[in-house]
C-alpha cells in the first residue's frame, strides 16, 4: 500500500487515481475531513495533521511506500517533510518518493528553499528514495474559465517565457517509479516541451476555442489584496508569492523534456492538447495542427 500525504490538494487529487490505475492500493492523508471525498475502490483515507506523531503513525501503518507532497508556501513545510521521512524510517517503509520542484536550488524562491531542505534531509536517510522535480503545471491555468471570461491574467510579465508540464504526465511518471525497478536514488526534473509567454498562452486558448482572449498582467499588490479579502494571509505566504512572481517576471524558469519523455516512453503532453481536454469536444475547435 502507498501513502500519499497532503492528498487533498491539486497534486494529490490527480495522483491518487493515477496510482490506482497503475494497480496500487492507496492510503490518502489530508489535514481536513475533505480528504474523505477521494475515498473509493482501493483508496483508504485518513484525516489529521502530519506533524501529529499519532496521526502519522496511524497513516504509516502497513505502508510499503510513501509519496510525500509538501503543502506550498507553508512555514512548517520543512518540518513536515522531516517528520514524514523520520516516520517512514521508523515504520520500516522501504520506498519514498518526494514531490519537489524544478530547479530547487534557486535560493531567491522561498518555495524552492523549502523543497531543497527536504531533499537534503532525505539524502541522509536510510530510505530508498526518488525525487520528482516537476515544472510549473499546465493545470494552474483553467481554459474553461479563460474562455468564459475572455481574459487570461498573470501575476508576472506577459512577455517572459516559462516551461510547463502536464500534471497528468507527472502522475504517470510517479506511478512508474513506484511500479518499475531502477528508479532508486534518482532525481528526475519533469518538464514538457512547451516554453510559453502569457501572450502565447492567451493566443493558444483563443486558437483552440475560437473565442477572443485578452491577456492582462495583474499588479502584485492588487493580487495580494484579492487574497486577503478572505481573511489574513501570513507574511510568509505574501513574501513567497512576491518572490515567485518577481522571479518569473524577470527570468522565467526553463526546463528540458528529455527525462519525462524517457519515463513516459512518448512525447509529453503539450498545451494545445491540455486545452482540448479541458474544453471538451463541444467547446474546442481542434484545428488541424501544422
Amino acid at each position: 500500500m502507498v501513502l500519499v500525504t497532503a492528498a487533498g490538494g491539486m497534486t494529490g487529487r490527480h495522483l491518487v487515481p493515477a496510482l490506482v490505475t497503475a494497480g496500487l492500493r492507496v492510503r490518502a492523508l489530508g489535514r481536513s475531513n475533505r480528504i474523505h471525498d477521494v475515498r473509493g475502490d482501493h483508496v483508504e483515507t485518513t484525516a489529521g495533521d502530519m506533524l501529529d506523531p499519532a496521526v502519522l503513525a496511524r497513516a504509516l501503518r502497513d505502508i510499503d511506500a510513501v509519496i510525500h507532497i509538501g503543502p506550498r508556501f507553508h512555514p512548517l513545510e520543512v518540518a513536515m517533510g522531516r517528520a514524514v521521512i523520520d516516520g517512514a524510517t521508523a515504520a520500516g517503509v522501504r520506498r519514498f518518493v518526494q514531490f519537489s520542484v524544478h530547479s530547487p536550488t534557486i535560493e531567491f524562491l522561498v518555495n524552492h528553499q523549502t523543497k531543497a531542505a527536504v531533499e537534503d534531509y532525505l539524502f541522509s536517510s536510510s530510505l530508498e528514495w526518488t525525487i520528482l522535480q516537476p515544472q510549473h503545471y499546465l493545470q494552474n491555468f483553467d481554459p474553461v474559465q479563460i474562455v468564459e471570461n475572455g481574459r487570461f491574467r498573470l501575476q508576472y510579465s506577459l512577455d517572459t517565457p516559462l516551461s510547463f508540464v502536464d500534471l497528468d504526465d507527472v502522475c504517470l511518471a510517479a506511478a512508474k517509479v513506484l511500479t518499475e525497478d531502477g528508479h532508486a536514488y534518482a532525481s528526475y526534473p519533469l518538464c514538457g516541451s512547451d516554453v510559453l509567454t502569457g501572450h502565447q498562452i492567451a493566443a493558444a486558448v483563443a486558437d483552440r476555442s475560437g473565442v477572443e482572449v485578452r491577456a492582462e498582467q495583474i499588479a502584485l499588490p492588487r493580487f495580494v489584496e484579492t487574497l486577503t479579502r478572505g481573511g489574513p494571509v501570513p507574511h510568509y505566504v505574501i513574501d513567497g508569492l512576491y518572490r515567485l512572481f518577481t522571479y518569473y517576471g524577470l527570468h522565467g524558469i526553463r526546463g528540458n523534456p528529455n527525462v519525462l519523455r524517457w519515463l513516459l516512453g512518448r512525447e509529453p503532453s503539450d498545451f494545445a492538447s491540455y486545452i482540448d481536454r479541458s474544453l471538451g469536444p463541444t467547446r474546442s475547435r481542434r484545428p488541424e495542427r501544422l
